[in-house]
């Protein structure tokens, strides 16, 4: 990977000096605070400011809206805490793969599959009116324990239609919510959950085959107030990219994954594409709010569910499961037939895959906001230049292995397990542009240009390594964040001459080749 430095050389008549010129330098390791509660959602519809931090895009596909007929169920959480992990449960009852906290030890799941290849998700709703006090789980938020449940005993969405009813004719539910299901026997739903009522919703209903929610019910309240913090941008962004990806029969989990899920389309951005070359919203080139993005910075885990068509087997779901943040995490599938998730889902401290997706997400994100330069640019070098032919890769070697006549359910383990391995080791061997201070020597012997400067080492995860050598480049112009200018030379050596230096002056850029 590469570090930049940016200085600028004058030549002043015929005097040879000495010239020693500060790398220009942007601070890439800013960190976002985030307010400490562990809940997906307030207690109260307004309470604002902690719904900036308990909010969800999802969206739920029929089989008549995907290329190969399996249903598909997605969701973004975006919550507080950024240490997620997917586990496996087989407590007696349906065996289950669930999203959840870091080492949580409340046993509630926020999305998953079961092994009867039944699928649920959740979003908050906000405009279905305030939840009860208090139920038979206490008077905290319940979808955690509601999907757990579901996820346990539920083989049909029309059991989770009866769990619902059951609550309705309990003690009501605590938290309002939009719980995206789908079932092995063609069944595809969002009920809009509110304290004693529902409304379901059906995905075949539509006629496009899916249906797209934030953080509001269609069956609410108030659905014209965009004043309102609903999340209507991420809906109708999302709707807009899902809408027209499927006018091309294009709805798989791949196109979700790199096209809707990253997505970081404001809805004051005319020009939306990566890199961002423009300004928003008075920040730094390049840099972009995500603020009112599908792809939010406390977007801490995905969840995508690929279902069976009708009468297959139940044990070809699949999750395809981001347990970190999707800045910096690839996709990988889980399967419930395996048995268990990868130590990298859920190891004894922390899902590894999250950890180093954390470490992506701090280094892409500056003091303004999310650098789009870090993730992509016209040099092909930076994060998701690399990261999304790494995410191609696991797509084909899961099309390859699902398809080939060697498939055996009994390989599944062995397989997911080989994959997740093989990407938090891609990950971890990943280097990044990083940041140094340093001062430049400048000479001009005998009409051309030397220039100097100190070894650098990275130590972005704590370790130092050497340079493998320097890539020198020249522009006659300012370098913006983007602009390569003409690469004139690499060098193994902290030294490089300029044989054919500009007679009135040029940028230069040194780029550190790790």
């Amino acid at each position: 990977m590469h570090l930049l430095r940016e200085f600028k050389l004058k030549k002043e008549k015929d005097y040879l000096f000495l010239i020693s010129l500060f790398i220009i330098f942007h601070l890439m390791f800013a960190k976002t605070t985030n307010i400490t509660t562990k809940n997906d959602r307030p207690g109260i519809v307004e309470n604002h400011i902690s719904k900036i931090y308990s909010e969800c895009t999802t969206a739920l596909f029929s089989g008549f809206a995907t290329p190969d007929g399996r249903p598909l169920l997605w969701k973004n959480r975006d919550v507080n805490s950024p240490n997620q992990e997917y586990h496996y449960v087989d407590d007696g009852r349906i065996p289950f793969i669930g999203l959840t906290y870091c080492n949580d030890t409340t046993f509630q799941y926020y999305a998953g599959v079961n092994a009867a290849g039944f699928a649920i998700e959740n979003s908050n709703s906000y405009n279905l009116g305030p939840g009860v006090n208090r139920n038979g789980w206490g008077s905290g938020d319940d979808d955690g324990e509601i999907q757990t449940l579901a996820l346990a005993t539920c083989r049909t969405i029309e059991d989770f239609q009866l769990l619902l009813d059951s609550l309705d004719n309990a003690e009501g539910r605590t938290h309002t919510s939009n719980y995206g299901t789908f079932d092995a026997f063609g069944g595809a739903a969002i009920f809009e959950a509110a304290a004693r009522h529902y409304f379901r919703h059906d995905a075949a209903d539509d006629p496009n085959g899916f249906l797209v929610r934030s953080n509001y019910s269609y069956s609410g309240n108030g659905l014209d107030n965009r004043v309102l913090d609903w999340g209507p941008s991420r809906h109708d962004i999302a709707l807009e990219l899902i809408w027209n990806a499927a006018n091309e029969d294009n709805l798989t989990p791949q196109f979700l994954l790199q096209n809707v899920v990253r997505n970081l389309a404001s809805p004051d951005m005319d020009d939306y594409e990566l890199p961002y070359g423009n300004y928003h919203q008075n920040r730094e080139y390049g840099c972009v709010s995500n603020r009112h993005t599908i792809c939010r910075d406390n977007t801490q885990s995905v969840f995508i569910a690929q279902g069976v068509r009708e009468g297959e087997h139940p044990d070809n779901s699949l999750i395809w499961s981001l347990p970190g943040n999707p800045y910096g995490c690839p996709a990988t599938p889980l399967w419930v037939g395996a048995g268990s998730v990868p130590i990298e889902h859920n190891d004894r401290f922390a899902s590894r895959l999250c950890v180093s997706a954390l470490a992506i997400r701090s280094w892409v994100t500056d003091s303004t906001g999310i650098n789009t330069f870090k993730l992509h640019n016209d040099d092909q070098n930076a994060y998701w230049d690399w990261m999304f032919p790494l995410e191609d890769w696991v797509f084909s070697k899961v099309t390859e292995f699902r398809y080939s006549p060697r498939f055996s359910y009994d390989r599944l383990e062995s397989f997911q397990n080989l994959i997740a391995s093989q990407v938090a080791d891609s990950i971890d061997n990943w280097q990044p542009v990083i940041p140094v201070t340093d001062q430049f020597e400048l000479y001009y012997p005998e009409g051309r240009i030397l220039i100097f400067w100190e070894p650098v080492e990275d130590d972005f995860r704590g370790w130092e390594t050497e340079a493998i050598g320097y890539n020198v480049f020249r522009n006659e112009t300012p370098f913006r964040e983007g602009a390569r200018g003409d690469f004139i030379g690499f060098t193994e050596d902290p030294v490089f001459t300029d044989e054919t230096p500009f007679p009135c002056g040029a940028y230069y850029r040194i780029e550190v080749v790790f």
